[in-house]
């Protein structure tokens, strides 16, 4: 397993492909960052995080019903702490609360390699 800091990535996805979950089109460049790392969990920085499994995130997107509370937005990580981290229809990481509700998502940018700094950025 590949670290970062102190976040532990987990071995590579050699599934299925996967290309979106409930209408959201996965980014390219987030589908070969988990094909890398398939996720992981550990200390960012300012926060906790873990990124979901990509075979898992159909399932935990069900069960959280995120489809029905924020319609084009997926979950992809948490912190374990009652805040996500997400992929929204327009290719935009976000960070939302618990709650889902739309007016709580904060955009965190559209590329998964600051992806990192732009949480560690929100914590301050």
């Amino acid at each position: 397993m590949e670290k970062r800091d102190g976040f532990v990535f987990n071995q590579p996805y050699t599934g299925a492909e996967i290309r979106q979950i409930n209408y959201v089109v996965l980014p390219e460049q987030y589908l070969e960052f988990m094909k890398k790392h398939n996720g992981g969990r550990g200390d960012i920085g300012e926060t906790w995080m873990e990124l979901f499994p990509l075979e898992e995130l159909q399932e935990i997107n069900d069960d959280y019903e995120i489809e029905e509370f924020l319609p084009d937005h997926i979950l992809i990580g948490s912190n374990a702490g009652g805040e996500f981290y997400g992929i929204n229809r327009a290719g935009n990481y976000f960070n939302v609360p618990a709650i889902f509700e739309k007016e709580t998502v904060t955009v965190l940018g559209d590329d998964i390699d600051s992806f990192w700094d732009k949480i560690n950025d929100f914590w301050k």
